[in-house]
């Protein structure tokens, strides 16, 4: 039978050992286990069931870490994914801005280009015939007046370039869409004497934020600009309203031809040039979470409707 001495002996040393262990464990060694050397069966058991413990704590801390390297390696690719969405985003934008701007400039170009090769065409075919002397020739106003637009196109391209460089650079910014939607107005106006415009704004104030701004002005641009360009029409509404259910409308109508329902009833995915412009408007109305409607019969002329809601910064 043990002495009252031996068992305070080792009980002091299990102590000692315990507190040791302890320390490693708050430390972060989870590794540690306790070397209980006593006698006594209680203590044993005592040291058995603290070392299960340090155990099950390193099994635990082991999965956590498999676990956050496993985290880590999912947020990596999603930063990845991310980022490769964003890049994908930016060359839509990109291609649209250039669609919306430069590209109509130069396919002018090449249309003026064309008329005045065709009137160069037609002096040299008059002069090789010596219908006309040289000097009525090369007085022709007609190629004059496509010089002339054509110089002007060039500068149009050009300015049109720089902006678009400044865009990307730094965005611009809307102060007000009806003020906006107004300037596209008078510029159509003053370029299209054929054709009456007429502009209503009912949206006193509307909070939309810089990049819905942009491309709601995006699409009026384009609308006006297909009326300019295919619709042969003599009178054009542009309207912007509010209704009491907080959503607003952009309408866009003309008394011309209309246009096919091929050319925006499921062929508009295509590539070409003629589609791709209603592709775009499309996308637009999705990217500020609207809506984009077209209504057309042949003969009946056209109507562009853009829904979309109040939206702040």
């Amino acid at each position: 039978m043990s002495s009252p001495k031996s068992k305070t002996s080792q009980l002091g040393e299990f102590i000692e050992d315990l507190n040791e262990w302890v320390l490693n464990i708050m430390s972060g060694d989870l590794t540690s286990r306790i070397q209980c050397q006593t006698k006594s069966e209680d203590l044993k058991t005592l040291c058995s069931n603290l070392n299960i413990v340090s155990e099950m704590l390193e099994n635990q801390l082991n999965k956590t870490n498999v676990q956050l390297e496993q985290f880590a390696k999912y947020k990596e690719d999603k930063n990845k994914e991310a980022n490769r969405l964003a890049i994908m985003e930016e060359r839509v934008f990109i291609a649209s801005e250039l669609h919306d701007s430069l590209a109509q400039t130069l396919a002018s170009l090449r249309l003026q280009v064309r008329v005045l090769d065709e009137s160069l065409q037609g002096i040299i075919y008059m002069k090789n015939n010596r219908k006309y002397k040289t000097a009525e020739l090369y007085s022709d106003k007609r190629i004059t007046d496509e010089l002339e637009t054509l110089e002007e196109s060039i500068e149009l391209a050009n300015t049109e370039i720089r902006q678009l460089i400044g865009h990307f650079r730094s965005p611009q910014e809307i102060d007000n869409i009806g003020r906006e939607i107004s300037n596209l107005v008078d510029s159509f106006k003053s370029e299209n004497n054929g054709i009456k415009i007429f502009f209503q704004n009912k949206i006193p104030v509307i909070n939309l934020n810089k990049n819905d701004e942009l491309h709601i002005k995006r699409i009026a641009q384009e609308a006006l600009l297909n009326v300019k360009k295919h619709s042969q029409a003599k009178i054009v509404r542009v309207l912007l309203m509010s209704y009491e259910t907080g959503k607003y409308s952009l309408i866009i109508e003309d008394d011309g031809i209309g246009i096919a329902k091929s050319c925006f009833i499921g062929h508009d995915n295509e590539d070409s040039g003629e589609h791709v412009g209603l592709s775009i408007m499309r996308d637009r109305a999705a990217q500020i979470g609207g809506h984009l409607a077209i209504e057309s019969e042949p003969g009946e002329g056209v109507r562009v409707i853009l829904s979309f809601n109040e939206k702040e910064d």
